[in-house]
């Protein structure tokens, strides 16, 4: 990731310089961690994704930004889930090397459940996740950041 991406406040829909503001959240909000979500869903000739990065704060929920795009329409469920995935972890790896603490998970929307179509690429997409050095949850973990991710898609 060379150019940085453009994220939004979930509250406002204002764009924000992601590095910034997380910088400056963190200062005034201390012993605040760092979740990345993502989720993607075709529609018609398109595949929307989100992305979304929250400062979670325990006992007092969190505060989303989010980076939400339409790409040409993926055919493979198998890449686009993939791709969603690889997205949040170049997320954590944008953050990371602006010197931020690393993501404390990473939430996937995929299904250890064979009887769920997204578990075909389940072991691999937790595999690059963990092969990236981060924590993942997904479903049956709650996996509460995809849920943002999965409204933005939607909208």
């Amino acid at each position: 990731m060379h150019v940085q991406p453009v994220f939004k406040k979930i509250s406002s829909g204002a764009e924000v310089d992601l590095i910034a503001y997380v910088k400056d959240y963190l200062v005034e909000h201390p012993d605040t961690e760092i979740m990345i979500g993502c989720d993607s869903q075709n529609y018609s000739e398109s595949t929307i994704y989100a992305i979304v990065v929250a400062m979670y704060k325990k006992g007092k929920g969190a505060h989303l930004l989010y980076r939400r795009w339409k790409t040409v329409r993926e055919p493979s469920r198998s890449s686009r889930l993939l791709t969603e995935v690889w997205n949040a972890i170049e997320t954590a790896e944008w953050i990371r090397e602006h010197g931020l603490p690393r993501p404390t998970w990473i939430d996937i929307d995929l299904n250890p459940d064979q009887r769920y179509k997204s578990n075909e690429v389940f072991r691999q997409a937790v595999g690059m996740v963990e092969g990236m050095g981060y924590r993942v949850r997904y479903k049956t973990m709650d996996p509460m950041i995809t849920y943002a991710a999965d409204h933005l898609i939607k909208l």
